[in-house]
């Protein structure tokens, strides 16, 4: 056997033995893909309505207009494209419906006019949910909406309103409405504008308020139903102000806005206004809100008060309470500015006075300047008046005054 036929048999058998062990080896498993959860798409929020729809034969063409709506159970403004997820069919996807879609519940949202003789059928598709509009949806004429107005309220009784619409037509003027909270109704007539009103009592809290409203006997049209989310605050004490008081040399001063019922939250604006007091020279103005959390009794605010000039008289600004969101039984508050007192002059007398006499200015000079005046001790009356004699004696008697007042300085000099 050649060489070369020796390797090839060796490799034969090398390739054979490791196809056997293979054979021989148990396989490897796959891994078993995780699944991708399924992506929540915002469109699915989404639920076309149809409202109404109204033919008006024109000859051999039967003009149908729909009234269309939608629902959104989203928190945020949805927006979708037409024609990729918000498409009419059969025909053109796109025939000017909305793209942007509200939270909540909207009727009326857009027209369509169509053919009803070419189009007798339409599939609005929104999202993952789509729509028939056909003949089988309520005629205009008789079709109803309602509109449920319901604020937040600061106290036990909430005030709501309903205004009830047809879409091509005036409104019903009526009917009545049920208002339902809570699982208590109560029932108010529809007046003119189809409006109806009612005072419901809630306690504090979140709560959905329910209206349906239910046509007159005899009526074609058909009721209709509203829901709304109302939050009843619990009610707020009365907002009052004060303001601390001011002191010579005080560079601000404190304002206080208190109530006595501290449940709900509160706002208030505040401003400062000018009585004797005028902003700049006396006081500094200032504005702003002070909010007080449900709970919290009191909130403050600081108002600067700058160096007032020298002889300023007292005086007086205000404090006002405006755009309160709770009662106000004292709107204003006034700040009491003291009087300055006037500069002292310039010099003052330094000396002082004995015995009743005036006042003496006190010397300019330095201490121990020569030039000073320095005072003299004044001699014994007695020895001035033998100096004055003995100068006399020598006016008088020439030598004998000589000798005269030699004696007398002797005796002078005796005492």
């Amino acid at each position: 056997m050649t060489p070369h036929a020796s390797l090839r048999l060796v490799c034969a058998l090398g390739v054979a033995l490791v196809a056997v062990a293979l054979a021989g080896a148990p396989a490897f498993a796959s891994p078993t893909p995780t699944p991708t959860p399924t992506p929540t798409v915002a469109s699915d929020a989404l639920t076309p309505l149809v409202d109404c729809v109204q033919d008006a034969p024109l000859g051999a063409v039967t003009s149908r207009t729909v009234v269309l709506g939608y629902r959104s159970s989203a928190s945020a403004p949805v927006t979708v494209t037409p024609g990729s997820g918000d498409d009419l069919s059969p025909g053109a996807a796109d025939r000017g419906q909305p793209s942007t879609f509200l939270p909540g519940e909207h009727h009326g949202a857009w027209l369509l006019t169509v053919d009803a003789a070419a189009e007798p059928s339409l599939t609005w598709t929104l999202g993952s949910r789509s729509l028939v509009i056909d003949s089988t949806a309520p005629a205009c004429t008789d079709a109803t909406a309602l509109v449920l107005s319901a604020p937040t309220a600061s106290s036990g009784t909430v005030s709501v309103s309903a205004t009830v619409t047809r879409f091509l037509l005036g409104a019903p003027e009526v009917g009545t409405v049920a208002f339902s909270v809570d699982g208590v109704a109560t029932t108010a007539p529809v007046g003119p504008g189809g409006v109806a009103r009612a005072d419901l009592t809630a306690p504090a809290g979140a709560h959905t308020i329910t209206a349906t409203f239910t046509p007159a006997s005899g009526s074609t049209l058909r009721p209709a139903t509203a829901t709304a989310a109302v939050t009843v605050t619990a009610p707020s004490g009365a907002l009052t102000v004060a303001a601390d008081s001011v002191v010579t040399g005080s560079k601000s001063v404190t304002v206080h806005v208190t109530r006595t019922g501290a449940s709900a939250p509160v706002t208030v604006d505040f401003a400062t206004v000018d009585g004797t007091a005028h902003a700049g020279p006396d006081y500094v103005a200032a504005s702003g809100t002070l909010a007080l959390a449900a709970g919290q009794a009191a909130a403050t605010a600081t108002l600067s008060l700058p160096v007032r000039a020298a002889g300023s008289p007292a005086s007086v600004f205000f404090v006002v309470l405006q755009h309160a969101t709770a009662d106000v039984s004292g709107a204003v508050a006034m700040v009491s500015l003291p009087a300055v007192p006037a500069a002292a002059p310039a010099s003052v007398a330094a000396g002082g006075t004995g015995g009743g006499g005036a006042a003496t200015a006190a010397s300019a000079l330095p201490q121990g300047d020569p030039t000073a005046h320095t005072p003299i001790a004044s001699a014994p009356v007695g020895q001035d008046l033998l100096l004055l004699l003995g100068a006399g004696l020598i006016t008088i008697g020439g030598f004998a005054g000589v000798i005269g007042l030699v004696r007398s300085v002797r005796t002078r000099d005796a005492f």
